[in-house]
């Protein structure tokens, strides 16, 4: 694995990337009713309670999509702290903390900022989230039917329940000086149980112990030429640990000699031939069958990748900004000590044991910049050209023996061995330059045009001297209209053909069009609606890819006054993609279509249009209300439904999530009950469902309440 640091684009350089361009923090005036502790005007608040969780239906898919228990929590803690006065000598005038979600909940997240003055800037904050994930139908082999007896699988073989802890400190040294300095330091790590599969003859079920982490250290300095010209560089440095580890886990049959077995979760590779009875008289596994006795595998995995970049942004000379950036990545990755083991049976080769140690190395350098140049030719007329380069090339050597054992039977020690060892270098090279140029006018003082074009060039080589070029032209509009003080309308519109398309799905045409606007005839009123279209295909012979991402949004906020406001938003997304697929069966299914010649001479003789299409529609309601002044009321309603369809090519696939609905009505209510105190209860519902069969696993379908109880407390 190889990363490189995310570079920001010279266009978002105008404001240098600190807090160097905000106003030195000025101490508020203490009030009579202010906590003044220290020389500091002190507010904190703790919210202690807990969640009252009921739930029926799959626990599973509880677990996926919400994973809220019952139990104690501090649901939110906040600290600030501001001087009284700038004559004090402090180690800092203004300090903040919150955390929230402590005691059990999915995520958990704590921040920590302070500042002096001009002398020092600190943001901290860390975060936790539990990540699980068992919906059943995830990499599920759902067994053809010609598999007699049939045995389901009731869970995803690729379900997991992991951990990622995240932690990011900044400082920002001198931030108003001339010169600023800055310090990060990013840290994550995911870790926890996981399941996976391996296909040697079967297909075996894995635990997967999952740690990966990566740390990344990176320094900055800002130099603030003068008023308008400033000039960066930054040092960035990512060090990534994979020490995720596999071995084989459900031997839950034995062999007539006791010896524990596992058939693997796709039993259709079992129940074929040579293995038409997997199972003998007396319940023991037939012991030539595909089946596994061990399976281990270890890959640590270890990238180092410095990056250096350097940025500047300047207004100096009159009627002209320039923005600019070059970045330099040399990135290496190695895995040692690769070692995988497996012991079991592979019928179609005789394979009774194999064993492969090995390792590799990977190096990635990655050459990007760009420049950028507006010129203001007159006050209604502007012209901006934007030029980027990216050029990386990825160079990898590996070289790995496998010894592999003969065998028939797994009642029998391995055979005769044979050793292989292989190398090999491969190599990808990448290309891409692309220039846009723009001109903005503004028509009036209520509109404003854009038009221009852009060219990208791409050449991209393969270590089989494969040489690729691609070319691609756009032509871009945009428009902002604000016919009245009352109404905003921003119009983008793009369009581009390419010569030729590095993978099926990658677009030759593109057409994309943004239409947003927002009114508020009212103060209190204001509406704003969104309209996203995407259209996109590679109809070409064999292909014939076609896709498109239409989305259409409108949202109200209606707030007459302190008392009472609404909130309403609907959107409609319908995501649709169909590319030809050629694959091979067996038996043939009951859909399949003849595939191109081209397939069928690869051996993929059956073909389908890899037809999917998800029309989903989300609907949201929301009423704040403070009848009394002491009360405090809310509810509202959010229901996500999803009416899709896609290709089949197993009899005994079901729609799933792609025909569901996802229902999350809730209300809270707070009471003041004294001076600093006030009592808070929520209730949320969640209810999923499905609109089709549960198919051949467990029924995914669930409802859930959780009712959360409070205390606040503010001093």
């Amino acid at each position: 694995m190889i990363a490189t640091a995310q570079a920001t684009p010279s266009s978002a350089l105008i404001v240098p990337p600190t807090a160097a361009t905000a106003a030195p923090p000025t101490a508020a005036p203490p009030t009579p009713l202010d906590n003044i502790r220290y020389g500091y005007v002190v507010h904190q608040s703790i919210d202690f309670g807990g969640h009252i969780v009921s739930r029926s239906g799959s626990g599973s898919m509880y677990d996926t999509l919400v994973n809220i228990q019952s139990g104690p929590r501090i649901l939110n803690f906040s600290l600030n702290l501001v001087g009284t006065g700038p004559g004090h000598i402090r180690l800092f005038d203004r300090l903040s903390t919150d955390s929230f979600g402590y005691g059990g909940d999915p995520n958990s997240v704590s921040t920590l900022n302070f500042s002096k003055g001009k002398l020092y800037d600190f943001r901290g904050s860390y975060r936790r989230d539990r990540q699980y994930s068992d919906y059943d139908l995830l990499a599920n082999p759902l067994i053809p039917p010609t598999s007699t007896p049939y045995i389901p699988i009731v869970d995803s073989p690729h379900r997991f329940n992991t951990v990622r802890r995240m932690t990011d400190l900044n400082l920002t040294l001198a931030p108003l000086a001339r010169f600023s300095v800055r310090i990060d330091y990013g840290h994550i790590i995911s870790q926890g149980p996981s399941y996976s599969t391996i296909h040697e003859g079967a297909d075996g079920l894995l635990t997967q112990f999952w740690r990966n982490g990566t740390d990344t250290w990176s320094a900055g300095l800002d130099w603030k030429v003068d008023p308008h010209t400033t000039v960066s560089y930054d040092e960035f440095v990512m060090h990534y640990k994979g020490d995720t580890r596999w071995q084989l886990t459900g031997l839950n049959n034995v062999l007539p000699n006791g010896t524990p077995v596992a058939l693997g979760v796709d039993l259709s590779s079992v129940w074929a031939a040579p293995c038409a009875a997997p199972f003998n008289a007396n319940g023991t596994v037939n012991p030539t069958c595909n089946a596994f006795l061990g399976y281990s595998r270890s890959a640590p995995t270890r990238t180092l990748s410095p990056t250096e970049q350097l940025r500047f942004q300047s207004a100096s000379i009159p009627q002209l900004k320039l923005n600019g950036r070059i970045l330099y990545s040399g990135a290496t990755s190695t895995l040692n000590n690769y070692n995988e083991i497996f012991n079991g049976l592979t019928s179609r080769s005789a394979l009774r044991q194999s064993v492969v140690t090995g390792s590799a190395r990977i190096r990635r350098i990655n050459v990007n910049g760009d420049l950028s140049a507006t010129w203001q030719i007159t006050p209604k007329l502007s012209a901006t050209n934007t030029y980027d380069f990216w050029n990386f090339r990825v160079p990898g050597t590996n070289s790995f023996s496998e010894t592999d054992y003969t065998g028939t039977t797994l009642l029998a020690a391995p055979g005769a061995a044979t050793t292989t060892t292989t190398t090999d270098h491969q190599f990808l090279n990448q290309k891409s330059k692309t220039d846009t140029f723009l001109f903005a006018w503004d028509a009036t003082s209520h509109a404003r045009l854009t038009a221009g074009f852009r060219y990208r060039s791409r050449i991209i080589t393969n270590a089989g001297g494969e040489f690729i070029p691609i070319h691609e032209d756009w032509a871009l509009f945009g428009a902002a209209l604000r016919p009245t003080p009352l109404l905003r309308v921003n119009l983008n519109l793009e369009a581009m053909y390419a010569d030729k398309s590095f993978t099926r799905i990658s677009p030759r045409q593109m057409q994309h069009y943004i239409v947003r606007t927002t009114y508020k005839p009212h103060p209190w009123l204001t509406m704003a609606g969104t309209i996203n279209i995407r259209e996109s295909r590679d109809n070409v012979e064999t292909v014939n890819h076609l896709e498109h991402n239409r989305d259409f949004s409108f949202g109200t906020s209606i707030s007459p006054n302190e008392r009472w406001s609404i909130d309403l938003n609907y959107s409609y997304d319908d995501v649709f993609s169909s590319t030809i697929s050629c694959y091979a069966s067996t038996p043939t299914p009951p859909n399949a279509g003849v595939a191109p010649a081209v397939c069928i001479a690869a051996a993929t003789p059956f073909a389908n249009t890899g037809y999917y299409n998800a029309p989903t529609q989300f609907v949201a309601f929301g009423l704040m209300a403070n009848p009394f002044k002491r009360v405090h009321l809310g509810g509202g309603y959010r229901v996500s439904a999803v009416n899709g369809t896609t290709d089949a090519i197993n009899i005994r696939q079901v729609p799933g999530s792609l025909r569901s609905q996802f229902h999350t009505p809730y209300a809270n209510l707070a009471v003041d009950i004294a001076p600093n105190w006030s009592w808070k209860g929520d209730y949320n519902y969640y209810g999923y469902g499905e609109g089709g069969p549960s198919g051949p696993t467990l029924p995914r379908s669930f409802h859930g309440n959780v009712c959360t109880l409070a205390v606040h407390y503010a001093f």
